[in-house]
């Protein structure tokens, strides 16, 4: 199949299965905003993003697509209002985020709050507060995203559960790349998550989790699990700082070492 379909048969296969009633809205061609189409969208239709950056914090309450033509290198949505996230999922079911970029909140990137049902998949955060938040979320997917150089977290979780977290890059986070909280029986395999400040993975009291494949390198702490029971730990590759460093700090604890006992020897002999 060729890369270069029509972007119409593109949206069509990543939202696909789909109603056949369902209609394909486009920005800017039909909707000058990314809101309006989704203000104006019925249940199941799908929104079509095209090329720009565009200043707004979008709310989604309803079962809808919202993607992008040519995928979040060429599509940005910047918070308007930096307190509030980019773009929110709020209180709905069976929606689907594909292919844009969201930057500027102090709040998040992308916020899922009180969902379920909900794809979060193949776009950009960066520069937020947080880069992906789950509230209240469950059943949910959230996968091939990128959520880097986020004030907070790359991606936090709390009382959300039966969520799968796969497949996901979270790198150079100023505090943690995920904090799981009071979330249970969630899936979180094959992500990398690395170059964050402190913990690649947090798990504070959150229980029955499945944490396997991933890559924790180079945070000061790879895997931190506290206050949980039941989660299963399966063939993560974590390599924190500490490892990194303690080489070097050896070899110069060596030299000092060296240079200390060279000198007594010299002041002994010169006796």
């Amino acid at each position: 199949m060729s890369k270069h379909l029509p972007a119409l048969v593109l949206a069509f296969l990543l939202f696909a299965p789909a109603c056949l009633q369902a209609a394909i809205l486009h920005v800017p061609g039909d909707y000058k905003s990314i809101q309006e189409a989704v203000d104006a969208a019925a249940p199941s239709d799908t929104v079509v993003v095209g090329d720009g950056i565009y200043i707004e914090n979008v709310v989604i309450g309803k079962p809808l697509n919202l993607g992008s033509e040519n995928g979040p290198s060429a599509v940005l949505v910047q918070a308007e209002d930096p307190e509030l996230p980019a773009i929110t999922v709020s209180d709905t079911s069976d929606v689907k985020v594909a292919g844009v970029s969201a930057t500027g909140s102090e709040a998040a990137g992308i916020l899922v709050s009180g969902s379920s049902d909900v794809s979060v998949t193949g776009n950009v955060f960066t520069k937020n507060g947080t880069g992906i938040m789950l509230s209240g979320t469950s059943r949910s997917v959230v996968s091939g995203n990128v959520s880097s150089s986020n004030s907070q977290y790359g991606l936090y979780m709390e009382k959300s559960d039966d969520n799968m977290v796969g497949s996901n890059s979270s790198t150079l986070n100023k505090d943690k790349g995920f904090f799981i909280s009071y979330s249970h029986r969630n899936e979180i395999t094959g992500n990398e998550v690395n170059l964050n400040t402190w913990d690649g993975i947090m798990v504070f009291s959150s229980n029955d989790n499945t944490i396997s494949w991933n890559k924790t390198l180079r945070n000061t702490y790879g895997i931190v699990v506290s206050d949980s029971r039941g989660n299963e730990l399966v063939e993560n590759t974590t390599i924190p700082n500490l490892f990194l460093i303690l080489p070097i700090v050896l070899i110069y604890l060596g030299i000092v070492s060296y240079l200390a006992q060279k000198n007594i020897l010299k002041a002994v002999y010169k006796e």
